[in-house]
């Protein structure tokens, strides 16, 4: 164990310099999300993309949606207004990384479908259907993807926010005059 002696003033001194790199570190949260964490969700994303399961057999699915006058009345099979046409490859297309509002203020990335724009208010081009494919329906079989992807590729993203990070620190140290190894 090595014993270091300060004096009062030299402790003040270095307390001040961390207390400031923590404050311009919390200020930062804008390049955190995008020197860290960005390119960690990419990474992941690219996984997801690679591996998410592709509709087979048919040229396209047709989700109905039709008003129904009763709980227990609904349209004969195929007779319904045609709400959307989902086609091959739609759900691989809309994964991407992306923040919210919130994740801008915490920081933190979302992995999936977009939310609030793409997706939702154009159905017939997003993977909103994203979760029924990942958990499964009565009618259709599970098909996880999100944990195999997580699996692949989370070490790698994980060394590589670890290693942005350190580089961020350092610079963020080095504008406030401290040295860091």
């Amino acid at each position: 164990m090595i014993t270091v002696d300060f004096d009062k003033k030299m402790q003040r001194q270095i307390e001040l310099s961390l207390m400031n790199l923590g404050a311009d570190m919390r200020k930062n949260k804008r390049q955190i999300s995008k020197e860290v964490l960005k390119p960690s969700a990419q990474i992941i994303s690219k996984e997801m993309k690679s591996i998410a399961p592709k509709l087979k057999g048919a040229q396209s699915f047709n989700v109905y949606r039709t008003p129904k006058l009763s709980g227990k009345l609904k349209a004969p099979k195929g007779m319904g207004k045609i709400y959307v046409k989902i086609k091959p490859g739609q759900l691989k297309k809309s994964i991407a990384p992306y923040q919210t509002k919130a994740g801008r203020q915490s920081p933190y990335f979302l992995i999936g479908p977009k939310y609030k724009f793409g997706v939702w208010t154009k159905p017939e081009k997003g993977g909103w259907f994203m979760h029924f494919v990942q958990f499964g329906t009565d009618t259709v079989k599970a098909q996880p993807f999100v944990g195999t992807a997580l699996r692949n590729k989370g070490g790698q993203a994980g060394k590589l926010m670890e290693n942005n990070l350190k580089i961020l620190t350092k610079k963020t140290a080095k504008k406030n005059k401290l040295e860091l190894k």
